[in-house]
């Protein structure tokens, strides 16, 4: 975590990093096989993201006390996975406009989260997250309602 957070500042050059795999498929847009092999990319790269938590809120929902709390749960998680997407695809112009704004902080914002990720990381080593975590607590009461 550290040495990524020192790539994305500058600090460090990991070459493996910056290498661009690309497939160039001939699919036509619009084709049903072209839409498989994007939720087919799509799934793959989101799998290791939505899986422990869809597990998660599986079990919570298999051992709820009512099917409707289960289904509520389970309503409330595809929710609020797809809502950002149809969101974004609602707004795509205003949006598209914006992120060109945003392009011109590009470079500050990506070393910003580098040392974000240098900081985290020796938080983790030195065993001081969970200190942090408490004093956020401790600090901001309202954190301790949320999920």
């Amino acid at each position: 975590m550290i040495l990524f957070g020192l790539f994305m500042i500058g600090a460090a050059r990991l070459s493996a990093m910056e290498r661009d795999l690309r497939f160039h498929l001939d699919l036509p847009g619009g084709q049903p096989v072209a839409s498989y092999v994007l939720g087919l990319a799509f799934g793959f790269g989101w799998t290791p993201c939505i899986g422990p938590i869809l597990g998660a809120i599986l079990t919570a929902s298999a051992t709820s006390a009512t099917i409707g709390e289960g289904v509520a749960l389970l309503a409330f998680y595809s929710a609020g996975l797809g809502i950002p997407f149809l969101v974004v695809a609602g707004f795509t112009d205003s949006i598209a406009g914006r992120l060109r704004g945003i392009g011109r902080w590009g470079r500050r914002l990506h070393q910003a989260a580098g040392g974000v990720m240098i900081l985290m990381g020796l938080a983790m080593m030195t065993g001081r997250l969970s200190a942090l975590a408490y004093w956020l607590l401790d600090t901001f009461p309202v954190l301790a309602r949320i999920g």
